[in-house]
């Protein structure tokens, strides 16, 4: 079962993130937005409260967008059901959210993924990202790269470290990157997660 297949089914199954996205930096007041993977609208709802002048939310299973389209009625959001590799656009972007999805593609291809990106970007146009460090506690499953597991549900992740970050966005300026690590489970101080997020500017 392909990656499409995969979240469609576990869309249709209602899965779903209940809380919103916190600590999306605040830099999009007035500005054209692409979020990338936009899922169930998690992160999209912390991105319309700073009050773009547009959003671009692009999803390739479309069960995901026929969720945030009976969720959001607000006129400055175009969705697309589209496979980000498929995706052209005359459109630059002042930023692009890109929160929990460059792990969903092996190495080839998140290499590809930062070359569309660099191409849809505005000139001084900034990536915001956040996605899973390596050594987080979900780092199970069968391992198909280095850091990469595909779990039990067939879903593909991959795990970053500051050093690979820097290295996929060596055409980029990095202003921040950070790793963060916290205890997701209160009274559980093995269990670990960990968040990698940076400020990126082209």
């Amino acid at each position: 079962m392909n990656q499409k297949k995969t979240w469609d089914k576990k869309y249709k199954e209602n899965f779903s993130w209940k809380k919103e996205t916190p600590d999306l930096p605040k830099l999009l007041k007035n500005k054209s937005v692409l979020e990338l993977g936009v899922g169930n609208g998690k992160t999209l709802i912390s991105i319309l409260k700073q009050s773009p002048k547009s959003v671009t939310a692009i999803d390739f299973s479309k069960k995901a967008i026929d969720i945030c389209k009976s969720k959001f009625k607000d006129e400055r959001i175009n969705f697309l059901a589209k496979d980000f590799f498929m995706y052209k656009t005359k459109n630059k972007f002042d930023i692009i959210v890109c929160y929990y999805f460059l792990n969903n593609f092996l190495k080839k291809e998140r290499k590809k993924a930062i070359d569309i990106i660099s191409g849809l970007l505005s000139s001084n146009g900034i990536v915001i990202f956040e996605d899973f460090a390596e050594e987080d506690f979900r780092q199970k499953g069968k391992i198909i790269e280095k850091n990469t597991i595909k779990n039990k549900s067939g879903v593909i992740c991959h795990f970053f470290n500051e050093f690979e970050l820097k290295s996929l966005f060596s055409e980029f300026q990095i202003k921040k990157v950070k790793t963060r690590v916290y205890s997701p489970i209160k009274n559980n101080k093995i269990l670990k997660r960990k968040i990698i997020y940076a400020i990126i500017r082209k």
